[in-house]
């Protein structure tokens, strides 16, 4: 992912910025009826997501990125029922798995943390183009 950033650099115009979004490590858990119930397992979504921390922390250390904003959201995936979740997540997700712990009646969403990072080259910006909001 280091390398995707270099890239993105290059192709940034003056002013320009890279937002980066992507899941925390924590694994997804699965709600029903707004309580939890299970988890997504995946064989190595902590460890990749982890991994895009990483990299967003190197490239920001070997002064190519500078970090204007970041913050962490919740984002929700909504199904009518478990088996429509189940099945968009298997389809959609890497080696993911829908694991249910807890049966419960209601309808089921997938919870996960994500990061959003707005970043701008660490040198050649003015000072008006390094805005700290959105």
């Amino acid at each position: 992912m280091v390398d995707a950033l270099r890239r993105a650099s290059r192709w940034l115009t003056p002013g320009g910025c890279v937002i980066d979004i992507h899941p925390t490590a924590t694994p997804a858990a699965i709600e029903i009826g707004g309580a939890p119930a299970g988890r997504v397992d995946t064989s190595d979504a902590p460890a990749r997501h982890a991994a895009a921390d990483a990299a967003l922390t190197q490239a920001v250390q070997d002064g190519l990125l500078v970090v204007a904003v970041s913050d962490l959201f919740d984002f929700y995936t909504h199904a009518d029922t478990l088996e429509e979740l189940r099945e968009h997540i298997e389809e959609n997700w890497r080696d993911a798995r829908v694991v249910v712990e807890t049966p419960r009646v209601g309808r089921p969403r997938a919870h996960e943390r994500v990061r959003i990072t707005k970043l701008f080259l660490a040198g050649g910006r003015t000072d008006g183009a390094r805005t700290r909001s959105w």
